[in-house]
């Protein structure tokens, strides 16, 4: 048992140590959690590994200078004697035959992670557009529909919608003489454009009582934008 154990913590190490070439932060992690663990301890975390109850995991800190890369770990797979790659048997519906793709395609487990909550037997409709927060100028009570989360807010920075973000952070999102110039030039022209309503824009309501309340506990705003 003993010796089992030296080699299945030996190739766990190489392996840890090889998905993230230059650091050795990760492998001193599972040297640690090992020689706490005594033998059936670490049967019991094998048999929990094969049996996909729990995974090995690898912390690869942002901007770091060692990174995780597909060409390594592509080259780690041929090593293993791992193919990433399958043909998938595809069904196109209508009658037609199933058929085997001429293409391999990369198969792998990802994790997937909803943005916001989908509501399917509850969608929230306003009834209008007339009911906005004092203090946030935001649509509250009847005009409140639905909302923009921060991770949301992050896609599409990382999509380079930046016309997107102010539009649902600002000028709907508070800024209640940007709003009323948008909804105008929609009823007066059926479009509207950022651009043409810059100049009638009044500032975001929450940033301007953040001010305030900042002001009144003697403390200076400073940096708030609208």
């Amino acid at each position: 048992m003993k010796k089992k154990r030296k080699e299945s913590e030996a190739f766990i190490l190489e392996y840890i140590g090889k998905l993230l070439p230059g650091d050795t932060s990760n492998v001193q992690i599972y040297k640690d959690l090992f020689a706490e663990m005594d033998d059936e301890t670490f049967d019991d975390f094998m048999g929990k590994l094969g049996r996909k109850e729990i995974r090995l995991a690898v912390i690869a800190p942002n901007f770091a200078k060692a990174k995780v890369t597909v060409a390594n770990n592509l080259n780690l797979a041929d090593e293993l004697g791992h193919n990433f790659f399958e043909r998938l048997w595809i069904d196109p519906g209508n009658d037609i035959p199933p058929y085997l793709s001429p293409v391999r395609y990369l198969v792998g487990d990802m994790i997937l992670r909803r943005q916001a909550q989908l509501q399917v037997k509850k969608m929230s409709v306003p009834e209008d557009n007339r009911s906005v927060d004092d203090l946030t100028g935001q649509p509250s009570g009847k005009s409140e529909a639905s909302r923009i989360s921060y991770p949301e807010t992050q896609v599409l920075a990382a999509l380079k919608l930046d016309k997107n973000i102010v539009e649902m952070t600002a000028i709907r999102g508070g800024d209640t003489k940007g709003f009323n110039a948008l909804n105008d030039s929609f009823a007066r022209t059926g479009g509207a454009s950022q651009k043409a309503i810059e100049h009638l824009r009044g500032g975001v309501k929450s940033t301007q009582t953040l001010n305030s309340m900042l002001i009144s506990m003697h403390l200076q705003p400073a940096g708030l934008v609208s």
